[in-house]
């Protein structure tokens, strides 16, 4: 079975910053994803992070987002049902930042 690519990139906007994720995010990517939601983050109280195209995401890109959230108001996108919708549920993440679900 051929592993999702990881890609992120980020929608330029200093009012409301957005930063789109696809793919695994795992041990061997997440301090590249954890880079990228700290920029995009770093002049804005808030940031947006779409999940809906992750299709898996491990302990660490958990603990990446639960650490975002500490110190920013962040909104994740995630799709309506499947498996990080049920990750951040079970983590707790979505009690510390809103979840938002995409049909």
């Amino acid at each position: 079975m051929a592993e999702a690519q990881f890609r992120v990139t980020v929608v330029a906007d200093p009012a409301s910053p957005h930063v789109i994720a696809s793919g695994e995010i795992d041990l061997a990517n997440v301090g590249e994803f954890q880079d990228v939601m700290a920029k995009a983050a770093a002049d804005s109280a808030m940031l947006t992070v779409d999940l809906v195209a992750v299709s898996y995401c491990d302990s660490a890109a958990v603990r990446a987002l639960f650490a975002l959230a500490a110190t920013t108001a962040l909104t994740m996108i995630v799709a309506a049902e499947g498996p990080i919708r049920t990750l951040l549920a079970i983590s707790g993440l979505d009690r510390v930042a809103t979840v938002v679900a995409k049909e």
